[in-house]
């Protein structure tokens, strides 16, 4: 019996093998480049922080413009609440807040002023101390 198919040359063998490397190349970098996208894509949704925020305690609740670039930050910890003020000049605690101010409502239907809301919360100073007039 005679094998009616010819044999292929050894360079026809060599570069099928080639062919087939550079395909398997591409292939490789498409996926590549299909991984990287979509991990572009997510991290444009936001989704990777969604999944970091799960973890962080630390948030700011509220903020409030002073003027002249400073603000006043109401920073909640767990369960614990902090008055923070900010300005150029730098950041400071005002007063750790209460768990008992933080849930409290007023019992009357009043409004009070913010100055007033925040003597009451702001520590008292004696008179003597050398930073008062």
């Amino acid at each position: 019996m005679t094998n009616l198919t010819p044999a292929l040359p050894a360079a026809a063998v060599g570069s099928s093998m080639l062919a087939d490397w550079t395909r398997m190349l591409g292939t490789l970098c498409l996926l590549l480049a299909t991984v990287w996208l979509g991990l572009l894509w997510l991290k444009g949704r936001n989704w990777f922080r969604s999944a970091l925020d799960r973890r962080i305690r630390l948030r700011v609740e509220e903020s409030r413009g002073l003027g002249n670039r400073s603000f006043l930050h109401l920073v909640s910890c767990g369960s614990q609440q902090f008055l923070v003020s900010s300005s150029p000049a730098g950041v400071s605690m005002v007063a750790e807040l209460m768990p008992e101010e933080i849930h409290s409502t007023p019992t009357s239907p009043e409004v009070t002023d913010f100055s007033q809301r925040l003597k009451a919360v702001l520590p008292k100073v004696p008179s003597g101390s050398p930073g008062t007039p």
